[in-house]
């Protein structure tokens, strides 16, 4: 196996640190002498890696997409019905919500910052782009095999359930107590199904 080269374990430290600091403080409240005090590097070896803030956020949004995208593909397609795939997609987004909720937590700064920044903007645009195109190669796949029947279009539907877990997810990383309610899951689970049209 080859080792990565030094500057890509370098460029993988820093966008750790800017997770970090992003998500602790805010987009508002971090510098970029803050981020590169958290990481051990200079504040010229940071910008050579992003060119200002906006792009060190989008660049973390992004990365911050790719636990999930790495989950969320497997899911869909190996679920055996719908039953069990909103289930899955529940028990999924509790774990993040109640293990890492920095995924969720840095793209709420992401929406907020690009309202201002089309550098943001875009990078968002294209996160969900993506995230919606997963979600959709999946119920293909599961409607294909009979295990949902939705009631709508695959992409449409694919748009309905990010937004479902999306607007779930601002609630509840902002009130631990509700994030900690067994009932609020089920319900997750119950509407996923709805909207799959579930099957068995």
């Amino acid at each position: 196996m080859t080792a990565r080269p030094r500057s890509e374990e370098k460029a993988q430290l820093i966008l750790a640190a800017a997770q970090r600091v992003l998500a602790q403080k805010g987009y508002a409240s971090t510098t970029i002498s803050q981020v590169a005090a958290e990481a051990g590097v200079s504040r010229g070896l940071l910008h050579y890696y992003f060119k200002n803030k906006e792009e060190m956020l989008a660049r973390v949004v992004e990365a911050s997409l790719e636990p999930a995208l790495a989950l969320l593909g497997p899911l869909l397609a190996n679920s055996p019905s719908g039953k069990r795939m909103a289930a899955d997609l529940a028990a999924a987004m509790r774990v993040m919500i109640q293990g890492d909720p920095a995924a969720f937590t840095l793209t709420f700064e992401g929406w907020a910052v690009a309202r201002q920044s089309d550098v943001v903007a875009r990078e968002l645009d294209s996160m969900f782009r993506r995230f919606r195109s997963v979600v959709a190669a999946g119920l293909v796949q599961a409607r294909a095999q009979g295990a949902i029947a939705p009631k709508m279009d695959i992409d449409r539907l694919a748009m309905m359930l990010t937004g479902l877990m999306d607007g779930l997810a601002l609630q509840l990383v902002l009130d631990d107590e509700l994030a900690a309610d067994d009932r609020v899951w089920a319900s997750l689970e119950q509407a996923i199904a709805s909207l799959l049209g579930a099957v068995g």
